[in-house]
C-alpha cells in the first residue's frame, strides 16, 4: 500500500517548444496542496475508468460517469494505505460539495440533463461506497462527512454490488508480456502534475494489462477539465483543472 508525499510550489509560466506553456506548481500551504493533489488522483482514477470501459469494451448499465466514479473509489480503497485512502476520498467529496455550493437552491436545468449526476449526489455516492468498503474502520469518517444515518446499513451492500460488477469485467486484465499499459506523454518530466500522474501510471501498470496503450498527459486546454478521448486513447489532465481546484479551495 502506498503513502503520499508532495512537493510544493507556485504557478509559473515557462517558454518551451516555441510557445508558452503553463506549468502548475502546488501551493505552499500543505493542506491546500494535499487537497489539489488528492483530487487530481481521484479524477485520474475516474478518467481511467472511462479508458478501461473503452479499450476493454466493457458494457455499462446506467451512466458511464457513475461507473467511473465507482472505479475511482475502488482504486482508492485497494491501492492506498487507510489514512491516505481516506484523505483522497475526503478531498474528492469536498470538491463535489464545494462545486455543489448552496444545496438549498435548485440546480440549473442543464445540470439535470448532464451526463454526470448532480455534484451533491456524487458526494454522497462516493462517501457511501468508501464507507461501505470498510464500515468498521470508516464509521467516524462517514459521520464526519455527514452521511445520513439511514444510508449506513445499505452502503456495504452497495459497495459489494459495485465491486462485484467491476471485478467481473476486469477478470483477466493482469499485465503480461503480451499486454499494453498506460504511458506518460513525452517531454513532461519535472512538471509537478505530470510527475504526480507518472506515479499513478506506474501503479496502474502493476494492476492492469490492456489490449491497447493509453497515453496520459498534462496540457493547456482552455478550460478547467480532465477527460478521456476514445479516438486518441488519451487521458488529459488540464492545467486549468488544477488551477480551478486551487481557486475552489481558496473560495471557501
Amino acid at each position: 500500500m502506498r503513502r503520499f508525499m508532495l512537493a510544493l510550489g507556485v504557478w509559473v509560466v515557462v517558454a518551451g517548444c516555441g510557445h508558452a506553456e503553463t506549468v502548475f506548481q502546488f501551493p505552499e500551504d500543505q493542506e491546500e496542496a494535499d487537497f489539489i493533489a488528492n483530487e487530481v488522483i481521484a479524477t485520474f482514477y475516474h478518467e481511467l475508468g472511462h479508458g478501461l470501459i473503452d479499450v476493454l469494451e466493457i458494457p455499462v448499465l446506467g451512466k458511464e460517469e457513475d461507473a467511473a466514479d465507482t472505479l475511482s473509489v475502488i482504486l482508492m480503497n485497494d491501492i492506498w494505505e487507510e489514512a491516505s485512502a481516506a484523505a483522497i476520498l475526503t478531498s474528492d467529496a469536498k470538491a463535489y460539495a464545494l462545486h455543489a455550493g448552496d444545496t438549498s437552491a435548485a440546480p440549473d436545468l442543464s445540470a439535470y440533463a448532464d451526463v454526470h449526476s448532480l455534484d451533491i449526489q456524487r458526494y454522497y455516492s462516493v462517501v457511501c461506497l468508501f464507507y461501505g468498503a470498510n464500515p468498521e474502520a470508516r464509521k467516524q469518517l462517514a459521520v464526519d462527512l455527514e452521511l445520513p444515518d439511514y444510508k449506513l446499513d445499505s452502503c456495504p451492500y452497495e459497495y459489494e454490488s459495485a465491486r462485484g460488477a467491476w471485478d467481473a469485467v476486469l477478470q483477466g486484465t493482469e499485465p503480461t508480456a503480451d499486454t499494453y499499459g498506460l504511458v506518460m506523454a513525452d517531454g513532461q518530466e519535472g512538471m509537478p502534475l505530470a510527475d504526480l500522474l507518472a506515479e499513478e501510471v506506474a501503479s496502474m501498470n502493476e494492476h492492469f494489462g490492456l489490449p491497447q496503450e493509453i497515453t496520459v498527459k498534462v496540457a493547456d486546454c482552455g478550460e478547467a477539465n480532465a477527460f478521456y478521448s476514445p479516438s486518441e486513447k488519451t487521458i488529459t489532465l488540464c492545467n486549468e483543472y488544477a488551477q480551478d481546484l486551487q481557486q475552489l479551495w481558496e473560495s471557501q
